[in-house]
């Protein structure tokens, strides 16, 4: 089984019909989705057929739930603490799809030890840096990946966000991966410009609408085409949405490549869908 530890929070996506006029109105279509980095690979990885859990934190409020039953309802085994108000990202999305994140984390950055029972049953563990690069949510999850790993199972970490990681320190971030030895790191083009010459086990790097880069630690690569996507409305969650489908392939048993077409395939559905969720 997968798990995924992290955020689950309401995304407000903004498209502004035009560019936005300081100082005075400029008319969007705003939209309220689920979101949160960790719920929307749970999600994805769900939608590819995988057995996968979910533990985070939300507020003890109505949007709290609201995210739970949703979160719920797309086949995930939801595990989730309850107290404080919980948390909401502001997205803006560019004409073209591009996006800027404005993140207030609320009680999903407060998560606090993990009960064992919730890792009952986990082969494989997913962490967002998000997930590590903020306390005590961190301490949470490096307590969840020595329990995970102890039985022997496996560990993928996605760097996520250039701003995370700088906000945290480069180098101390670079560090912590070295010490976690996850079989798996995901990064786009400039998350993994960060890492220097460090190199996990596995290296799949994201070059957007270029061929994924899978980067191995003798320094080869191979890479895999991307399909061209039309129509692009958004690219919330793209990336979520490609590590749930690569790791719910790698889960299955296929071969870095062949992961790489199903994540491809999921993130191509979120590009056509407002916000993280999945286009049929």
């Amino acid at each position: 089984m997968l798990c995924v530890v992290g955020d689950l929070v309401e995304d407000v996506v903004v498209h502004p019909v035009a560019v936005p006029a300081r100082g005075t109105d400029t008319a969007a279509v705003i939209r309220r989705t689920r979101g949160g980095s960790a719920a929307n690979v749970a999600a994805a990885a769900a939608a590819a057929g995988c057995r996968v859990r979910f533990v985070g934190r939300v507020g003890d409020d109505a949007v709290g739930t609201a995210l739970a039953s949703s979160l719920s309802a797309a086949g995930v085994d939801v595990r989730l603490q309850r107290a404080g108000r919980t948390g909401c990202i502001v997205v803006i999305v560019e004409p073209g799809g591009e996006r800027t994140m404005l993140p207030d984390r609320g009680a999903a950055a407060e998560l606090g030890p993990i009960d064992p029972d919730s890792l009952g049953g986990v082969t494989w563990l997913h962490v967002p840096a998000y997930s590590l690069c903020a306390e005590p949510i961190g301490a949470s999850t490096r307590g969840a990946i020595a329990a995970v790993r102890a039985r022997g199972g496996r560990l993928s970490i996605d760097v996520s966000s250039v701003g995370a990681v700088a906000a945290f320190g480069v180098a101390p971030f670079v560090t912590l991966l070295a010490e976690l030895d996850p079989d798996v790191v995901l990064a786009t083009t400039s998350e993994a410009a960060l890492l220097g010459t460090w190199s996990s086990r596995l290296l799949v790097v994201k070059h957007g609408g270029d061929p994924v880069e899978l980067r191995r630690a003798d320094g080869g690569s191979s890479w895999v085409d991307v399909p061209p996507v039309d129509g692009i409305l958004d690219t919330t969650g793209a990336g979520d949405a490609f590590a749930g489908g690569f790791l719910a392939a790698t889960i299955a048993g296929a071969a870095a490549a062949d992961a790489a077409v199903t994540g491809n395939a999921l993130a191509r559905r979120t590009l056509r869908s407002a916000g993280a969720g999945l286009a049929p």
